[in-house]
């Protein structure tokens, strides 16, 4: 359980100068510095809550450490210490450290409303990972190699699910957590699933779903071939003002809207179209929109 009385402060602070950045190809490129830390208490605690919350987050299993980004600094925390970069001066680290204990206090009085995440990850040779693709470079995942794919799934930035030929599992199984009364995981349960026959069902329904859609289309197909030809030449009396308004008409427009659109007076456009309604012999608007209609004018 979380303690009440959580972080007050650490020590042990030190700052490491690494190599500078060099052929970043700007002015700018300036040494970065790595600031190391203990913390007064253990805050191992805190691990599934950051697991859930925070930015690029990967909660490793053993050694039991937490890597996550917080305001641009990338943190590495373990049980009672933690280091966090890049920094320009022990100045910038130090103002780092004090949002960084804000931040695991916040995290600390918001538990009760916060699902942790007890997701670990387990380190995984990539040259296992690669052994089991098929070493095409179809680029089909979007990586550029095999072997880059195998990196990212290894460093969890990407699922195996993504190339269409990576070898199927024989078994899997799903890990779920176990708490005690007061909301602390205390161990976990390992249950095997039989997902082959899942994607064996999944594969009979979306072949099913391809062969109704194929079935579908066929229809469509049929219908639009069964349909009427436009024809090139409308056999009517209509003129060919008049015919313009009488597409506006079978599209809604008033004869207010009609004269405005065709640059007429309202008084051409009545006249237009009371000479289409005894053309056509309809005897208003809506009879004259379905007779354009039918003549595929709208």
């Amino acid at each position: 359980m979380v303690p009440k009385t959580f972080i007050t402060g650490y020590s042990g602070f030190s700052m490491e100068m690494p190599t500078p950045l060099v052929n970043r190809g700007d002015e700018d490129a300036a040494i970065q510095m790595t600031a190391g830390f203990r913390f007064l208490t253990d805050v191992s605690p805190l691990f599934p809550y950051i697991n859930a919350v925070a930015d690029s987050a990967v909660y490793y299993e053993k050694p039991e450490y937490i890597k996550f980004k917080l305001d641009d600094c990338y943190c590495a925390l373990y049980p009672e210490k933690g280091a966090a970069a890049c920094f320009s001066d022990r100045e910038q680290a130090l103002s780092f450290m004090e949002r960084l204990i804000g931040f695991l206090n916040d995290l600390h009085r918001q538990t009760d409303s916060i699902r942790p995440n007890h997701k670990r990850y387990r380190p995984v040779s990539i040259l296992d990972i690669y052994r089991l693709l098929p070493g095409t470079n179809c680029r089909a995942c979007d990586y550029p190699t095999c072997m880059a794919f195998a990196g990212a799934i290894g460093l969890g930035r990407t699922t195996p699910d993504r190339c269409p030929g990576f070898v199927p599992p024989i078994s899997e199984n799903a890990v779920y957590p176990v708490y005690d009364k007061e909301g602390s995981l205390i161990s976990t349960v390992a249950i095997d699933i039989d997902t082959a026959k899942t994607r064996n069902e999944l594969a009979i329904h979306k072949a099913q779903i391809e062969k109704l859609e194929r079935k579908i289309t066929d229809y469509e197909r049929k219908t639009v071939s069964e349909v009427e030809p436009i024809p090139e030449i409308i056999e009517t009396d209509l003129t060919r003002r008049e015919l313009e308004v009488l597409g506006l008409v079978a599209q809604g427009g008033t004869n207010v809207e009609i004269s405005e659109m065709l640059y007429i007076s309202p008084h051409t456009v009545k006249s237009h179209v009371i000479n289409i309604f005894n053309k056509l012999g309809v005897n208003d608007r809506t009879q004259a929109a379905v007779w354009a209609a039918r003549h595929r004018l709208v």
